[in-house]
C-alpha cells in the first residue's frame, strides 16, 4: 500500500537491513575516535619515557565536569580571559582545536617574550600537514600590546587576563610556561620556556612530537 505522496513504505526486513547498515556505519566511524580518546585520558597511551613536556596532574575541577567530584586536568573554562578589545574568550570557538598555550611574564614582550613566540612559530609551521589542526594562544597578564610579525590570525590568537591570567577558578598554572590544550579543552601538559636560540632548536622537536603522539592516539 502507498502513502498520500505515493511512496510504498518499507517492508520489516528492509528496515532491519537500514539498521543494520547504521549500526555498522557507527561501530565502523564513532566508536574507535571514543575509544581512543578515552584510552589516551585514561592513560593507556601515557608513557612517561616518551613524553617531552610534563604531564599535569588531575587533580582540580572542571567547571563542565558532569561528575564535579571526579578530578580532571585544569581545563579552558577554569579561566577568564579576554580578546585585545576586552571581549571575554569562549571555548565555542576554540573546540575542534589543538593549542599551544604561552603566558608571556608582562605587557611588554621582552627578549624571552619574543623568543619563545618565534620559537613556537617555527615549531608550528614544522606540523607540515598537521598545520592547521593547532592555534597558538598567547595570553598577557592584563594588555595585549604584542604585534604578531607573521599576521597570521588564523594560527595565533592573543588575548590577556585580569593581571595574572594563569591563575583561574579551581585551577592554577606558571607564568612564563608553555602549555598543550586538546581540542575538549583540557589542559594537559607543560613545557619550559626556552633560553637561547639554541634550546629553541632542539626542543621543536620536543614539542611537535607530543603534539603528533596525542592526535594520533585520540584520532583527532
Amino acid at each position: 500500500m502507498s502513502n498520500s505522496n505515493g511512496v510504498k513504505p518499507l517492508d520489516e526486513k528492509t528496515k532491519r537491513q537500514n539498521r543494520r547498515v547504521i549500526s555498522g556505519l557507527f561501530l565502523l566511524f564513532v566508536v574507535p575516535v571514543v575509544l581512543a580518546y578515552t584510552a589516551y585520558y585514561m592513560g593507556w597511551f601515557t608513557q612517561a619515557t616518551k613524553n617531552k613536556g610534563v604531564l599535569l596532574e588531575k587533580v582540580y575541577q572542571c567547571p563542565r565536569d558532569e561528575m564535579p567530584d571526579e578530578p580532571s586536568y585544569p581545563c579552558f573554562e577554569n579561566f577568564a580571559w579576554t580578546d585585545a578589545d576586552g571581549n571575554p574568550l569562549h571555548f565555542k570557538n576554540f573546540e575542534t582545536q589543538w593549542w599551544w598555550i604561552y603566558f608571556p611574564k608582562s605587557n611588554e614582550c621582552d627578549a624571552e617574550c619574543d623568543l619563545n613566540m618565534e620559537f613556537l612559530a617555527r615549531t608550528h609551521q614544522g606540523l607540515a600537514k598537521r598545520i592547521e589542526k593547532l592555534t597558538r594562544l598567547a595570553v598577557f597578564p592584563s594588555e595585549v600590546n604584542y604585534t604578531d610579525p607573521l599576521e597570521k590570525p588564523e594560527q595565533l590568537q592573543l588575548a590577556k587576563g585580569n593581571g595574572q591570567p594563569h591563575i583561574g577558578s579551581g585551577a592554577k598554572l606558571e607564568a612564563g610556561k608553555i602549555y598543550a590544550m586538546d581540542v575538549h579543552g583540557n589542559i594537559f601538559m607543560q613545557y619550559e620556556p626556552v633560553k637561547t636560540e639554541e634550546e629553541a632548536r632542539l626542543k621543536a622537536k620536543d614539542l611537535r612530537d607530543d603534539i603528533v603522539r596525542a592526535m594520533r592516539n585520540t584520532g583527532l
